[in-house]
């Protein structure tokens, strides 16, 4: 499925600017008019697709959850597995004493107790996974760009209530998002006495969901009944063990009955949590105060008789004292979303996941006035306590794909009249193209005239555009807002990414001299990505004798900065960037044969020549 499309032919636009005594790009506007020299050129370009169907998955950033509707590229489907990971210097112990504690009480010079049965009960198993969020605030007034109605003006009024976003966010009595802060129906611009009662409460927005987040949606847990080795038994345990997007231990008959199968609805809010009311403080009621705040979250609930029976029945046991031991006792989880009428796709932060086993226990406490070393002294109290074990560990999507459309596949297999009308990219199992530049007699012949001319590279710039029609009718809704350009031949990034130190509080700043970053209209659609690629052409043309004219891969990305690779095994071996799959969004570029010759890849180049 590697076959080249026909050749085609892209603008190189070279801008030639004279001048006097030495290379220079600073000043060229200063010269006269009449020392400039516009000439254009053509030259052919090649442009392949490869399919990507099995990928491994278990080294990525992200990870996958739910279904992705794809009408052109196909649906595709996974689920996530993951190892348990016990919490750091676990002891074991559940509650206050330790197995033999409970058995034998404790006897010494200071503190004796009886023996004690605490009797710890799993009252509540929780899965945690946040979504990934941003608080992104260009301006630095206070209020997330996604709400603030000028996200580039400090000085503007979101809520409308006559105050800047600026001037709420600078009061501890005012929301910039809600124009009556205390619901008292007064004007928070004309209200004397407004008091905000939750100053701490933080907004999100939230990110990495594609579909309809509104509906319920139909988890399934399922414990998982085999050991996931960290280390490659077939390589006498000397590198990693690799798991593959087809690996589906569900499918294999290697999961027990569900943790969790129901439907829950999404909530997006802040999640807060108070404390426990403390009856010896009469005067104060804790239940009124913060205890936890946490960013928004999946929240499961899990099957409480599996985890009292697995892990707090076997308190003081060696399998809750080593993660090794542990992991081969309690193998891990697969978590999987029930197909819907209404796909959603969701990357989650797994990273930061846990189950919070919640369990009640008697604890034996002093009373008031008694003496510790007096073991008729204790008295039986109700406690509460959680125990945390972490998604860490072995750690891997399992990935399947629907068919591609015929286009698709015709572009795949370099078939059909329409070879280089288009460049397609899908993310995750999708596909991933190759571009070559000056190929052909043709090229090599232009290739050696740039090369023999003493030009000074100012700037080199590889343009591509959207084919927004062809994107229209086939209903892709949501484009990448960017895409990823690097040395396929040796699978690394170019010189000009390397070189490019641009970075942000936003990621989409990180890079972005280099670009691939979505360019919009007026109205918000992707009209073109583009890159700049000068030192790699400038190596190319003054060093020829050391760099190549590499083959230059192209993809999706999601995470611009992770320049680590994964192995792709199906339906051939190579190596693709980890961010084109860490995204399943795809699009539709014009190719170097594209019907429209505005729309076609360009690469412009601007140089001064030595005259």
């Amino acid at each position: 499925m590697n076959l080249k499309l026909s050749c085609g032919l892209f603008a190189l636009v070279f801008i030639i600017l004279s001048c006097e005594k030495e290379f220079s790009n600073v000043g060229s506007s200063l010269l006269p008019s009449d020392t400039f020299v516009i000439d254009s050129q053509m030259a052919s370009v090649e442009v392949e697709h490869n399919a990507v169907e099995i990928i491994r998955t278990d080294n990525l950033s992200f990870f996958y959850l739910g279904e992705y509707q794809d009408q052109v590229f196909g649906n595709t489907n996974a689920r996530f597995t993951t190892q348990l990971s016990l919490p750091t210097a676990s002891t074991g112990i559940f509650g206050k004493m330790n197995v033999d504690q409970e058995t034998n009480g404790i006897s010494s010079e200071d503190i004796n107790k009886n023996p004690h049965d605490e009797q710890e009960t799993v009252t509540e198993v929780w899965l945690e996974i946040p979504f990934y969020t941003n608080q992104r605030d260009r301006d630095g007034d206070g209020v997330i760009d996604v709400f603030d109605i000028d996200p580039d003006d400090p000085d503007s009024d979101s809520d409308g209530d006559t105050l800047t976003d600026l001037e709420e966010s600078r009061s501890a009595n005012l929301d910039p998002l809600n124009p009556d802060t205390d619901g008292d129906g007064i004007n928070d611009a004309e209200d004397e006495d407004t008091i905000n009662p939750d100053t701490e409460a933080n907004v999100y927005e939230i990110d990495y969901l594609y579909g309809d987040t509104t509906q319920e949606v139909h988890f399934q847990v399922k414990k998982l009944n085999f050991f996931l080795p960290n280390l490659d038994p077939e390589d006498n345990f000397e590198s990693d063990k690799a798991f593959y997007s087809d690996k589906d231990f569900e499918q294999e008959g290697l999961t027990s009955q569900p943790l969790f199968d129901d439907k829950i609805s999404l909530d997006f809010d802040e999640i807060v949590s108070f404390k426990v009311d403390d009856p010896e403080t009469e005067d104060v009621d804790e239940s009124t105060e913060v205890d936890q705040r946490l960013s928004p979250r999946i929240r499961i609930p899990l099957d409480t008789a599996l985890f009292q029976q697995s892990i707090l029945d076997i308190e003081g046991e060696d399998m809750l004292l080593d993660n090794n031991r542990f992991q081969e006792y309690f193998n891990g989880i697969v978590i999987g979303l029930q197909s819907t009428a209404n796909p959603l796709m969701m990357q989650l932060n797994f990273g930061t996941g846990v189950i919070k086993i919640e369990y009640d226990y008697k604890e034996l406490v002093l009373t008031d006035g008694g003496d510790a070393s007096n073991a008729e002294d204790y008295e039986s109290q109700d406690s509460s306590s959680v125990y945390t074990l972490n998604l860490s560990g072995v750690r891997f999507n399992t990935i399947t794909q629907a068919q591609t459309s015929a286009e698709v596949q015709t572009a795949i297999n370099g078939s059909g009249s329409g070879d280089g009308q288009n460049i397609y990219l899908k993310g995750g199992l999708g596909v991933v193209s190759y571009i070559d530049l000056f190929v052909g007699d043709a090229g090599q012949d232009q290739l050696q005239t740039l090369q023999d001319n003493p030009w000074l590279i100012n700037e080199a710039n590889l343009t591509m555009y959207v084919d927004r029609q062809k994107i229209n009718d086939l209903g892709l809704n949501v484009l990448p807002s960017r895409l990823y350009l690097f040395d396929a031949s040796e699978s690394i990034p170019l010189v000009d990414f390397n070189a490019d130190p641009t970075s942000g509080p936003n990621p989409a700043d990180n890079k972005s001299t280099f670009g691939g970053l979505a360019q919009v209209d007026d109205n918000g659609d992707v009209t073109s990505y583009k890159f700049v690629i000068t030192n790699h052409l400038s190596n190319l043309l003054r060093n020829p004798d050391d760099f190549d004219n590499v083959r230059l891969g192209l993809t999706v990305s999601s995470d611009f900065l992770n320049t680590q690779n994964t192995s792709v095994t199906a339906p051939t071996a190579f190596e693709i960037p980890q961010s084109s799959i860490n995204t399943p969004l795809s699009v539709i570029l014009a190719g170097p044969n594209h019907s429209n010759p505005d729309l076609r890849l360009q690469l412009e180049i601007f140089y001064t020549a030595y005259q």
